[in-house]
């Protein structure tokens, strides 16, 4: 009992040395990071990001007069598709509105009449959270909406249902274009020359191209990648080294997949799908069936067939982990050292929710990535400015993880539902790969911080910056050690306690034997005077 007492006692000591030695380095972490913050947003102010909001966009509907489409002389509703223009009369003339100054468009019918409200883009409205329309003339005027009534109820019917198949084009349209706006042109691939590439075939990859699941290949040109499908020679795409960010090899030791991933700096299309991430893989088992009616069964007995298929999948298994990350060094190679081979390390993962499946979530020497259940998560560890563990109390199974983007423009990233059991080992971490960390008990609204953050980062930084994360956690800590303070052990053994309670009545007083010994005796002499 007293060796097994003693050890626990020591491998307290040895955490309690170790957390202090954490918390000593995180101090200097964020310490560091206050003074780099101030450093960064030393010259800015809020001029220059007024400077930095939007734009007015101009619309032009039509630039000579010779373009309107026929009909408009006789001062009515037009609609004209193909230049996305709504031609209205006004005071007797024709005016063309562009579809996108107007916002919406309704009918109502009354009667024998139909009426037509045209609701425009005006200054003032409440848009959107981001968006803000800001106009050159602040003392222009601006119609808000118009509305027109005519008996044609079959004619006004076609007007507005052409206006809004014209409305929903243009929002599809405005928001292809803004998902597609930092996707690059990438310059043309250098194919090599009075050889063959370096080539592997029976590939996967992911996002698919379009058709059929069909192996390709992949080859390694001067400049680039190049991945060809056997079926179509238009079926094919090309990733050049100066986009390649990072280039992950993750073996198929405990997985159904080898992969050689590929993160983007800039997105790309592969086939109709913008992305950032392209996966090679091939599956490392084959299919499975039963044998228990081959003829080799009638013969042999016991688990030699199945040990053997387990031999030769080990065996597999060895092989393509070989073939894999000897190309994922050659890719390396060919790059002239513009990025190197990083591999998963599977004994620090720790399970969460970044999306909508729980997966395990693996560190590399650069990045923290979740390579087999798309969407994929690849996170540079060097662009985190801070990292924050959300939901740390007693009593509950789960915490959050939560990353901050040294750019404060991008959206913080969520890792949710991490096991408890796994918080010292992100702690560790974290600290051993420099980011800086904090940890409350609640769950932060993010969007109403990083708004904060972004309206004046010089000021606050100044005021403190991050620091407001560890303000509740320090002050759970001193209450907890309040209401530790209030009871304090006993010096004595447990032994002598029970021997000194005994001694003592409730009201405190010392009650001795002798007494206990006189009650006795006059009970008895009750007893003998009844007899």
């Amino acid at each position: 009992m007293s060796e097994r007492k003693k050890l626990r006692q020591e491998t307290k000591v040895v955490n309690e040395a170790a957390e202090l030695k954490r918390r000593e380095h995180q101090k200097k972490l964020h310490l560091k990071l206050l003074e780099e913050g101030q450093k960064r947003f030393a010259g800015e102010s809020k001029a220059e990001d007024d400077e930095k909001r939007a734009v007015f966009r101009r619309y032009e509907a039509y630039k000579r007069e010779s373009q309107f489409p026929v009909g408009v002389k006789d001062l009515k509703i037009a609609v004209d598709p193909k230049s996305q223009v709504v031609v209205v009369p006004i005071c007797g003339r024709p005016v063309p509105l562009h579809i996108n100054t107007l916002k919406n468009a309704s009918k109502n019918d009354e009667g024998e009449y139909v009426y037509i409200r045209l609701n425009l883009m005006t200054p003032g409205q409440a848009i959107g959270k981001k968006d803000e329309l800001p106009y050159e003339d602040p003392n222009a005027h601006f119609v808000q909406s118009l509305t027109f009534r005519s008996r044609d109820t079959e004619r006004m019917t076609d007007i507005f249902r052409s206006i809004q198949e014209m409305k929903k084009n243009a929002m599809k349209k405005e928001i292809e274009r803004k998902e597609l706006e930092d996707v690059v042109t990438q310059s043309n691939l250098v194919e090599v020359k009075n050889r063959r590439p370096l080539r592997l075939d029976n590939i996967f990859v992911r996002p698919a191209m379009e058709g059929k699941r069909i192996a390709g290949s992949i080859e390694i040109h001067q400049n680039g990648l190049r991945y060809q499908s056997p079926v179509r020679m238009d079926q094919k795409f090309d990733l050049l080294f100066n986009n390649i960010k990072h280039l992950f090899f993750q073996p198929c030791d405990h997985e159904l997949v080898v992969i050689i991933h590929v993160h983007l700096k800039q997105p790309i299309m592969v086939g109709k799908r913008k992305t950032k991430d392209v996966q090679f893989y091939r599956e490392a088992s084959d299919i499975q069936f039963d044998e228990t009616g081959n003829r080799k069964r009638k013969y042999r007995y016991g688990d030699e067939d199945e040990l053997e298929a387990e031999q030769e999948e080990r065996k597999r298994r060895h092989a393509l982990n070989k073939e894999f990350r000897a190309f994922s060094e050659r890719i390396s190679e060919a790059s002239n050292g513009a990025f190197d081979v990083d591999i998963p390390f599977r004994e620090l993962g720790f399970y969460g929710v970044p999306f909508r499946a729980n997966v395990l979530c693996q560190p590399t020497t650069d990045c923290l990535v979740q390579l087999i259940d798309p969407p994929f998560l690849v996170i540079t560890l060097s662009e985190i400015e801070i990292a924050h563990l959300e939901r740390v109390q007693f009593g509950l199974k789960n915490f959050d993880l939560v990353f901050v983007f040294k750019d404060f423009s991008r959206p913080v990233a969520h890792i949710n539902s991490i096991p408890m059991d796994s918080l010292e080992s992100v702690k560790d971490w974290l600290n051993e790969v420099e980011i800086a960390y904090s940890e409350g008990p609640l769950n932060l609204n993010w969007a109403t911080i990083m708004k904060t953050v972004t309206s004046d980062p010089h000021s606050f930084f100044e005021e403190g910056g991050w620091s407001f994360l560890n303000n509740d956690s320090d002050e759970d800590v001193s209450d907890e050690s309040e209401q530790e303070s209030e009871f304090e052990a006993s010096d004595l053994d447990p032994s002598d306690e029970s021997e000194a309670e005994s001694d003592f009545d409730d009201d405190g007083s010392a009650s001795g034997g002798d007494d206990d010994e006189e009650d006795d005796d006059d009970e008895d002499d009750e007893e003998d005077d009844e007899d």
